[in-house]
């Protein structure tokens, strides 16, 4: 725990977070830069280093600090209820849509983190990561895939609706103004579509 840190105010804090969360997911690790992060909340240079070694300790932290956060939301969004894998699919990008009510790139940052390979960070952040990832797949072994599995190839067809979202979500990062309820809705569009071809 960075003891330093987190004797800051709370809104210092978040804007840290959010500043680091945001060039972190469009840049991964290795092309992020603290100087943009410095235009990214106004923070100065030398108070990133005042709180953090180095920009691998301060990755460190975020990302933790990121898979923490998303998965107390998805404990707290009970999603736990219901079988119908489209349905809890939807829940889980719902659940992200209120992360970004206080941290707007977290669920962007999410994507970043669980692809991050650079071997300067990859361990540090390998038991958080490991833990969100388990909290997904808990989500998904309550599902019922019967459905699903009246066809051959139901595993490639999940992981199809999988890279389908996540480009939804980059894209929508990329456009001039990020739009939940957009979003959402060509999440839905886009698992209504499986459902009918199923």
């Amino acid at each position: 725990m960075n003891e330093k840190f987190y004797s800051l105010k709370k809104e210092k804090q978040d804007k840290m977070i959010n500043g680091a969360m945001q060039i972190f997911a469009k840049y991964g690790y290795r092309h992020a830069s603290t100087d943009e992060m410095v235009r990214a909340c106004g923070v100065s240079k030398g108070l990133w280093f005042h709180y953090f070694e180095n920009k691998t300790g301060l990755y460190s932290f975020v990302a933790s600090y990121g898979l923490k956060y998303a998965m107390l939301e998805l404990n707290m969004a009970q999603i736990k209820s219901g079988t119908d894998y489209f349905e809890l699919r939807y829940k889980v990008e719902e659940c992200k849509m209120v992360m970004m009510e206080k941290y707007p790139y977290l669920p962007l940052f999410l994507y970043s983190i669980v692809r991050e390979e650079d071997p300067e960070v990859a361990d540090l952040i390998k038991e958080p990561r490991q833990k969100y990832a388990e909290a997904l797949s808990n989500i998904k072994m309550q599902a019922d895939y019967s459905t699903l599995m009246r066809h051959e190839d139901y595993l490639l067809l999940i992981d199809m609706l999988d890279y389908s979202i996540e480009a939804l979500m980059n894209d929508s990062y990329r456009s001039p103004v990020f739009s939940p309820e957009r979003y959402l809705m060509e999440v839905k569009k886009h698992i209504s579509a499986l459902q009918k071809l199923l």
